[in-house]
């Protein structure tokens, strides 16, 4: 006889990380689900500490199984402001007319990150919104609301999932690289034809998505490292111009008051 099974999810905690400046933090509920939707603000996560920084912003939900593990900082300027939902997952085998033990679920097998559009972002942070407001009492009618709205929030995630669309994937490849290979030279039509896309099409994503060109989004990471080692290191400007990927000291310096209307040493003074 076919054994199905009913799967549970049992909400353990919501909370919401308030944006302050250069927060520091890790994983600490591992055993667990997780979802990190990124409201606001900027910051870099790694699964460890040997691992180039995933830069992350708002428009991002992470999934996170049981068992991982996840360093955080916020940016100083742009502080991450995050949703997190803690979680448990159980299947319930049914046979013979009769419920089993629950087998807990290691993995939803959701990807990592996702990175979704403004239009999308809004959906998702009414769906979030929904969860955390959920009454907290261990009723039947409240257990039924969270799975509800949880069961559709993991439904929508699935059925968005990046893989599906080859644009998409495309889109999310290059950002990811730019995110982690800032400081090495980077051309828009080497990492078109990489992903098999033309530059104009590799535009367009970006367009769309984030409402600047690819170069721009290169520069707006490489600007926000090159003013977090200015804050945080007493790097000399050499050291600061390779770290972000810049040709040399006076490409840095040139580059960096473009954006800023300042200079990289003036930066540094008036913020220490």
């Amino acid at each position: 006889m076919e054994t199905k099974s009913h799967r549970m999810y049992h909400l353990r905690l919501t909370y919401e990380k308030l944006p302050v400046p250069g927060w520091k933090d890790i994983r600490n509920m591992t055993d667990i689900h997780s979802f990190y939707w990124i409201m606001g603000g900027k910051g870099e996560f790694s699964h460890s500490l040997d691992e180039r920084p995933i830069h992350v912003q708002s428009g991002i939900l992470l999934y996170l199984k049981p068992g991982f593990t996840l360093n955080m900082i916020s940016s100083v300027e742009h502080p991450l402001h995050i949703q997190m939902l803690l979680f448990d997952v159980l299947d319930i085998p049914y046979e013979n007319q009769i419920w089993q033990q629950p087998i807990p679920v290691d993995s939803l097998h959701l990807p990592f990150i996702q990175t979704y559009s403004p239009e999308q972002a809004v959906w998702i942070q009414e769906q979030m919104k929904l969860i955390g407001a959920a009454p907290k009492a261990d009723s039947h009618e409240d257990r039924t609301e969270f799975q509800y709205h949880l069961s559709k929030l993991i439904q929508y995630m699935k059925e968005t999932d990046s893989s599906s669309d080859p644009y998409l994937k495309a889109y999310q490849e290059a950002k990811f690289w730019m995110e982690t290979c800032y400081n090495c030279p980077l051309r828009m039509e080497e990492i078109a034809r990489t992903l098999h896309v033309s530059v104009s099409q590799l535009r367009k994503l970006f367009m769309h998505h984030l409402g600047i060109s690819p170069k721009e989004y290169l520069n707006r990471i490489r600007n926000e490292k090159a003013k977090t080692l200015l804050l945080l290191t007493e790097e000399p400007m050499k050291a600061v111009a390779d770290a972000c990927g810049f040709a040399d000291e006076f490409h840095f310096g040139k580059m960096f008051r473009a954006w800023n209307q300042i200079s990289p040493a003036r930066f540094r003074a008036l913020h220490k």
